[in-house]
C-alpha cells in the first residue's frame, strides 16, 4: 500500500514539473505576426507620403518601368511578324554581326587603303579614292571637335554607299599592287588577284578580306567578273565588293 501511494505521488510530481516546463517554453517562444506586410513609421494623415529614407519598400508606381514583353513600341506586336523578321535575319550568329559591326574609322580606310599601295594625294577626273574619301568624311561620319561630336561607330546608308564607291575606284590600284604588298607574301611570293583566265584567286581573296577565302568567296567574286559589262569593270567591282562585304560584316 505504501508503495502504491508512493508512485501515485511521483507520477504526480512528474506530470506537475512536465506542465511547468511547457508553460515556460511557451512563455519564452515569440508570439507569431498578425500580418505579412513589413510596418513603415506611422504617420498621422493617411494621405501623407512616406519619407523617401523611411519607406518600408524599395519602388514603387513613380519610380518603376513596365518593360514591354515583345520588341514592338507600345507593345502590340504580332509574334508572328517578330518570328518572320528572325527568319529573315538568319540564325543568331548572323544577326549578332548585322546588328554589333563597328563602322571602320577614317584612319583605319585610309591604312587600308595604303597598306595595298593606294595613292590617296592623286587626283583626277573622274576623282580617285584617295579625293573620294577626302570629300567623302562627312558621310562616312567624321568627327566634329569644335562641337564635342566623335566620329560614329556605327554604319549608315551613305556612309556604307560611300566607301564602296571609295573601293571601286581604289580597285585597280589594288589590283596592280597586290603581288606587290607586304601582307600577301606567301613564302616571300606575292599573289595575283586575277589569273590569266582572269579567276580570281583564292590566296589573294584572303588577303583582301584578311580572312581564310572559301569556295563561296571565289564563286562570288567569279559571278560579279561575268556578270559585268567588261571584264575590267567586273574585276574593280569584283574586289570593291569582297572589302565592302569584309569591313560592313555583310
Amino acid at each position: 500500500m505504501k508503495r502504491s501511494n508512493l508512485t501515485h505521488r511521483t507520477f504526480a510530481a512528474l506530470a506537475a514539473l512536465a506542465a511547468l516546463s511547457s508553460a515556460a517554453l511557451i512563455g519564452c517562444a515569440e508570439e507569431p505576426p498578425t500580418q505579412i506586410k513589413p510596418q513603415g513609421t506611422p504617420i498621422d494623415d493617411p494621405t501623407d507620403a512616406i519619407p523617401e529614407a523611411e519607406a518600408p519598400y524599395s519602388a514603387g508606381a513613380d519610380n518603376t518601368h513596365d518593360h514591354f514583353n515583345d520588341l514592338g513600341a507600345n507593345g502590340a506586336r504580332d509574334p508572328f511578324e517578330i518570328l518572320a523578321q528572325r527568319q529573315e535575319e538568319g540564325p543568331p550568329e548572323i544577326r549578332t554581326r548585322l546588328h554589333s559591326c563597328q563602322k571602320l574609322q577614317i584612319t583605319a580606310i585610309r591604312s587600308l587603303l595604303t597598306s595595298f599601295g593606294v595613292n590617296l594625294d592623286a587626283t583626277g577626273d573622274p576623282a580617285p579614292a584617295g579625293q573620294l574619301l577626302q570629300g567623302g568624311t562627312g558621310a562616312l561620319g567624321v568627327a566634329n571637335y569644335a562641337a564635342r561630336v566623335g566620329e560614329t561607330i556605327v554604319w549608315s546608308s551613305a556612309g556604307a554607299a560611300k566607301l564602296f564607291d571609295i573601293f571601286v575606284q581604289a580597285a585597280p590600284e589594288i589590283i596592280a599592287n597586290m603581288e606587290a604588298s607586304a601582307q600577301c607574301q606567301i613564302n616571300g611570293a606575292g599573289v595575283k588577284m586575277f589569273d590569266d583566265a582572269n579567276q580570281c584567286n583564292k590566296d589573294a581573296i584572303s588577303c583582301l578580306i584578311g580572312k581564310p577565302a572559301t569556295a563561296d568567296h571565289v564563286a562570288i567574286c567569279g559571278n560579279v567578273v561575268k556578270s559585268a559589262s567588261t571584264v575590267d569593270k567586273g574585276k574593280n567591282i569584283a574586289v570593291a565588293t569582297m572589302l565592302s562585304a569584309a569591313f560592313s560584316c555583310e
